[in-house]
């Protein structure tokens, strides 16, 4: 029988176990704010198509009823709920990691005729810490119409629907 003299070859040494370490923290460190920044912009999505959803659901049911549906919208819960029964199927709530603004006077809240018209105007903003991409929804008096677009505002201050640049 052979007998093997020397040192083993088996494994890693703890220098390269420490150089492996800090390669994979630097690219941590690089990718994280990118990372941040990418689900903060998925929120900002998801938070704008149950904004619409929820928008749609209720002018849709006030016509589909024949009834006035009256819509919520609270910046300070994130929440979304309908005041009249059978107008909204289930309420909707948004991350608490995104900021509801708009510019309605008094409470923000959306009220449908039978006919899918409005009696109010206004513009609402999505924003999040994370990005500087801001979501906006505006909806035009009496017809009811709406579009979504990014807002090129400020993230604090006054909502101005002029900011709001359709981007589809």
């Amino acid at each position: 029988m052979l007998k093997q003299s020397g040192k083993s070859d088996r494994g890693y040494t703890l220098t390269e176990m420490m150089v492996t370490l800090i390669i994979i923290g630097v690219i941590a460190a690089i990718a994280s704010p990118n990372f941040l920044g990418l689900l903060s912009r998925y929120r900002l999505e998801e938070g704008l198509q149950q904004l619409l959803g929820a928008i749609n659901e209720t002018q849709r049911l006030a016509m589909v009823r024949g009834k006035s549906c009256r819509i919520n919208i609270s910046p300070s819960t994130n929440n979304i709920t309908a005041n009249t029964a059978g107008c909204l199927l289930s309420d909707r709530n948004i991350s608490d990691k995104i900021t509801i603004r708009s510019n309605f006077i008094g409470s923000t809240n959306i009220t449908f005729s039978y006919k899918g018209s409005t009696t109010r105007m206004g513009t609402i903003v999505l924003s999040s810490d994370h990005t500087d991409l801001q979501k906006c929804f505006v909806i035009a008096l009496g017809t009811g119409i709406k579009r979504v677009g990014d807002y090129n505002g400020s993230k604090t201050g006054s909502v101005a629907y002029t900011k709001c640049k359709t981007t589809e």
